[in-house]
């Protein structure tokens, strides 16, 4: 075991000088506040995929950085928000035909929907995981420069992966192994998966995925979030997810690019790691049944990893109590990607979707009054604080107790305050004017 926390921490340490490569902050970025003797006036156009806390958080944020930063009386923001009789195409339609100045889309179905309307019109996303999957980019996130190349960047959904991993080492004093749970149809969480996957085999920890079926109204073709705390999922084969061998690749016709190597029909096979050994599955007398029911899967996780990880935004959501149940019954971790999880599972990381909102009208500064093209500007990430809570009730049965650096989730949400850890910018405060 001590050999085996050696090599831990030095994958640990290779893992984080890497994530800090290329992560230095621009400061030749200018942000400064428009004057009252700028007459100017700028139109906004804004796209929102639902109605709910998550999104309408971002939009608050978006709201907030627009005035920070151009004043009321300079922008026209028009918004619309997508609902059972008016869908994003239709409204980033009406948008282009009006000659709006900039769209910023509220969402995936928005970003996707706006990026077909226009190739001109600048357009600014955010609540969107996996940009080159939104927007059909023949690339993959190893080897993509974050530049979308076209009129499109925006803000990434994307949750801090390493900061995931270092919440999976602290919630497990003795950590063997990572059991990875998601649905086969939820394409963000096999994204978020694969993502992690690389940061585990870093630090030498194995690991194996469990794909849980679920009916298929419980896909996030019928799921909406409406929790503030939940990063919202998305229905699209992640182009730089790894697929499995149903793929379904067709001519693309009439540039119907899902009936291609993007199509719906391409399927995600369950991984293991190439440091799994025979001794974590001995526990386990046999192959799971092709027919098991969830509760059969996620004991026979159990008994093979010390802690499962269920991504943000997970279709497992509203089977996360019986998942927690049964792993806390067999003294193992459990790890969610995004607060809403938290509600259940032993540990998650919060990270306030207003500053994705704020960061996004920053953009739209740098592209309107600044003049910067949209495809240049790197698709990055808020950076809003990752809060890390603890479930008390989990931890009691788990005989378990956290150090400061913690929340307690009921706790922190009692007091916690929307926007309030994200730096506005104002004319009076010039350092916060750079990135």
């Amino acid at each position: 075991m001590m050999k085996y926390r050696r090599l831990l921490c030095i994958g640990l340490t290779a893992v984080t000088t890497l994530s800090m490569i290329g992560c230095g902050k621009d400061t030749s970025v200018s942000y400064d506040p428009l004057t009252e003797e700028d007459d100017t006036i700028y139109t906004i156009s804004v796209c929102q995929d639902a109605d709910n806390d998550y999104y309408n958080t971002i939009a608050l944020g978006f709201n907030d950085a627009l005035t920070d930063l151009f004043g009321d009386s300079h922008i026209q923001v028009i918004s619309t928000t997508a609902d059972e009789t008016t869908g994003t195409d239709s409204i980033c339609t009406g948008y282009v035909n009006q000659n709006t100045q900039l769209i910023f889309a509220n969402g995936e179905q928005s970003l996707s929907s706006a990026s077909t309307a226009t190739d001109t019109i600048p357009i600014v996303g955010a609540g969107v995981m996996d940009y080159p999957s939104a927007l059909h980019l023949m690339t993959s996130n190893t080897d993509w420069n974050k530049k979308t190349g076209i009129n499109v960047t925006g803000v990434s959904a994307e949750p801090d992966i390493e900061a995931q991993l270092s919440l999976l080492i602290e919630a497990t004093p003795e950590l063997t192994s990572v059991g990875l749970l998601y649905n086969p149809e939820d394409t963000d969480a096999i994204y978020q998966n694969a993502l992690l996957e690389q940061y585990l085999d870093e630090a030498g920890i194995p690991w194996k995925e469990y794909a849980i079926p679920l009916d298929p109204q419980e896909t996030t073709a019928n799921h909406e979030v409406t929790d503030l705390l939940a990063v919202a999922p998305t229905k699209r084969v992640a182009a730089s997810a790894t697929e499995g061998p149903n793929n379904n690749v067709e001519s693309f016709g009439e540039n119907d690019l899902l009936n291609g190597i993007f199509s719906p029909n391409s399927a995600h096979v369950a991984a293991v790691s190439a440091t799994w050994t025979p001794e974590l599955s001995a526990a386990n007398p046999g192959e799971l049944a092709s027919d098991a029911s969830l509760e059969e899967i996620v004991q026979y996780a159990c008994n093979e990893c010390s802690s499962l990880f269920i991504p943000a935004g997970s279709e497992l959501t509203n089977h996360l109590e019986t998942i927690a149940d049964i792993a806390t019954a067999s003294g193992t971790r459990t790890v969610g990607g995004d607060a809403s999880l938290g509600q259940q599972t032993l540990v998650s990381l919060y990270s306030d979707p207003y500053a994705m909102g704020y960061a996004a009208g920053k953009l739209v500064y740098r592209i309107l009054v600044n003049n910067d093209a949209p495809g240049d500007i790197k698709i990055s990430t808020a950076s809003a604080e990752n809060v890390k809570l603890y479930n008390a009730s989990r931890a009691e049965a788990l005989g378990m107790t956290f150090p400061k650096s913690f929340s307690e989730i009921n706790s922190f949400f009692e007091t916690y305050e929307i926007g309030s850890t994200t730096t506005r910018i104002s004319s009076a405060d010039e350092d916060a004017a750079n990135e």
